[in-house]
């Protein structure tokens, strides 16, 4: 992995901790969660997290 990618990734890695930590506290929703993942993957392009929000994405249908 380069050191753009790394970087790249971890970016991605905070912002869903982020997004996760608001939906577990219930301040948004399944589809906002869903929506702000794939925003993050479009904006930071991460290997692993994109891959991992599509395969997600797949599973449960979202078009989003």
């Amino acid at each position: 992995m380069t050191k753009e990618a790394a970087i790249a990734e971890t970016k991605y890695r905070m912002a869903k901790y982020v997004f996760n930590s608001l939906w577990k506290d219930g301040l948004i929703s399944d589809d906002e969660l869903n929506t702000l993942l794939m925003a993050a993957v479009e904006n930071y392009r991460p290997l692993i997290g994109g891959l991992e929000v599509n395969s997600i994405a797949r599973e449960k249908g979202y078009t989003g």
